[in-house]
C-alpha cells in the first residue's frame, strides 16, 4: 500500500521520516496532555512532531493553544479508515496512540505501523487486547523490524519500573533459585478531589460487555508470553494475594488491592520473566484512604460511606455495560464527559522487595494525577526514550513493555522529568 504513494518503505530508515512522533487521538483527554508535554516539556534537541486525528477543527484549535518553540504538524486520520491510518504511519518513527478502547479501536492502527514499518506506542491498560495481538501480530512485528510498546502510562510504569530498579538493587542474575517477595503500596495525593479520564472509564464498560473467554484467552496470552508452556498459577497467586485487606510496614498504612492490580501483577510477571528471574511473588496494592483519627467511629464515617457508595456503583456499571440500551446511554453520557487532569497531585508507589536475606525499599513519585499529567509524563517520555533506542540501533522487534524495551534509559529519562526513583537496602 505505501507504494502508491511512491514510497520504497522496504529501503527507508526510520530516520529518514518525516515526523519522529505522531501522536494519534490528540484531542482527547489523554492526548491532550502528552501535546502540551511534549510541547513544554523538550530539552535543547526537540524532535519533529505531528498531531493527528479526525477533525481538522479541533486540530487546530489544540495546536494554537500549545506552548513552546515546536508547533507540531496537523494530520489527518480516523481509526476506521484503514488508508488514513497507512498515510500517517508512513511518514513517522514512531506512532503513540490515545484512541481508545483499544480493544475497538486499536488494531487498525497496529496493523498499519506493520505494513509502514513503524513503531508503536500506547497507554492502554488492556493486557488482554495486547496479549491478542501479540498472538496475531507478532511473528508478523519480528519480521518487519517493528517495535510495538503497550502500557506506557501509570498502566504500568511505575509499577514495573520500580520491579527492574529492585532486581538491579538485590543484584539478581538471569537465574536465582530464591523466591522474590515484592508489594507494591500506591499513595496518592490528590488536593482537588481528581477524577477518571472518559476513555478509561469507556473501557471498562467495553472490558465489562466482552466476551469473558475471549478476554481469558488474551489475558491467558499476556501472561505467557515468555514462554507457551509456564504455569499461570503464579500470576494468579499474586492477583489473590493482592486482593486482601492488609498492613503495609513499608508505608505504614493500611492497604487493600490497587485499583489496577487485574493490569500490573501480569504486567510486571512478564517484565521479570523477561529477564530469567524467577519466581517472583508480586502484591499490588494501594493505601486505604482512612481520616487520622481512624479509631474515632465518628469520622470513619465518612470513609464507610464512601466505600459502601462505590460498592453499590461497580453493580450498577456492570449491568449498564451488559444492558444494551444502558450501555448506549452510558455511551452517550462518556462522549460529553472530559477530566482535564490536576497539574497539582501527585502519586507515589513504594515498593519492598525481599529475596533470601537481602531486602530493598524502591520508591517511584512522579508529579500531576496519575490519570492525566502523570500518565503524559510519562507516555511521552516512553515515546522519546523509543525515538532515541531507535537512531541507536537498541530496541528489539516485537511486542513489549517499556521496562523492558529501555530499562535503565528510562529510569534516567523519568529522573530528569522530575520523578524520584530511588532505592536503599533495607531490613527484609
Amino acid at each position: 500500500r505505501g507504494a502508491s504513494r511512491g514510497i520504497d518503505l522496504a529501503r527507508m530508515t526510520r530516520d529518514d521520516r518525516e515526523f519522529s512522533i505522531v501522536i494519534f487521538g490528540a484531542t482527547g483527554d489523554a492526548g491532550r496532555a502528552v501535546c502540551r508535554y511534549l510541547a513544554t516539556k523538550q530539552g535543547a534537541r526537540p524532535v519533529k512532531w505531528a498531531v493527528a486525528g479526525r477533525s481538522k477543527a479541533k486540530l487546530e484549535t489544540l495546536v494554537s493553544s500549545l506552548g513552546g518553540s515546536s508547533a507540531p504538524s496537523v494530520l489527518l486520520a480516523d481509526a476506521c479508515d484503514a488508508s488514513s491510518l497507512l498515510r500517517i504511519a508512513e511518514r513517522a518513527t514512531l506512532v503513540f496512540s490515545a484512541v481508545g478502547p483499544y480493544s475497538r479501536l486499536g488494531e487498525p492502527m497496529v496493523k498499519a505501523c506493520l505494513v509502514a514499518r513503524t513503531h508503536w506506542a500506547d497507554i492502554t491498560g488492556e493486557v488482554f487486547w495486547v496479549g491478542e495481538m501479540e498472538a496475531k501480530h507478532g511473528e508478523a512485528a519480528a519480521a518487519a523490524g517493528v517495535t510495538l510498546t503497550s502500557l506506557c502510562g501509570y498502566d504500568s510504569v511505575p509499577c514495573e519500573l520500580s520491579l527492574h530498579v529492585a532486581r538491579k538493587a538485590l543484584k539478581l542474575g538471569a537465574r536465582h533459585s530464591e523466591l522474590l517477595d515484592a508489594e507494591a503500596v500506591t499513595q496518592l495525593n490528590v488536593p482537588e478531589g481528581g477524577g477518571a479520564p472518559a476513555g478509561t472509564l469507556l473501557t471498562v464498560l467495553t472490558a465489562l460487555g466482552s466476551n469473558a473467554l475471549g478476554l481469558a484467552k488474551g489475558y491467558a496470552a499476556f501472561a505467557r508470553s515468555n514462554d507457551e508452556s509456564a504455569a499461570l498459577w503464579p500470576v494468579l497467586r499474586s492477583m489473590l494475594g493482592s486482593l486482601s485487606l492488609g498492613w503495609s510496614p513499608q508505608a505504614g498504612c493500611f492497604t487493600l488491592a490497587h485499583f489496577m492490580f487485574w493490569c500490573n501483577v501480569p504486567v510486571v510477571h512478564r517484565s521479570f520473566g523477561a529477564r530469567g528471574a524467577n519466581p517472583l511473588r508480586f502484591r499490588d496494592r494501594e493505601q486505604l484512604p482512612m481520616p487520622a483519627a481512624w479509631w474515632n467511629l465518628w469520622h470513619l464515617l465518612p470513609a464507610l460511606g464512601l466505600y459502601a457508595a462505590i460498592g453499590l456503583a461497580l453493580p450498577l456499571f456492570y449491568l449498564a455495560a451488559l444492558l444494551p440500551p444502558l450501555r448506549a446511554a452510558a455511551e452517550r453520557r462518556l462522549a460529553a464527559y472530559s477530566y482535564q487532569g490536576d497539574a497539582s497531585s501527585s502519586f507515589a508507589v513504594l515498593t519492598r522487595a525481599s529475596c533470601g536475606k537481602r531486602a530493598v525499599d524502591v520508591t517511584f513519585a512522579c508529579p500531576g494525577d496519575p490519570g492525566i499529567y502523570g500518565t503524559a509524563l510519562l507516555a511521552a517520555e516512553c515515546s522519546l526514550g523509543l525515538v532515541d533506542a531507535t537512531r541507536r540501533g537498541a530496541l528489539a522487534p516485537g511486542f513489549t513493555t517499556p521496562a523492558i524495551a529501555l530499562g535503565d534509559a528510562l529510569v534516567d529519562r523519568l529522573r530528569a522529568a522530575g520523578c524520584t526513583i530511588e532505592a536503599k537496602a533495607t531490613q527484609p
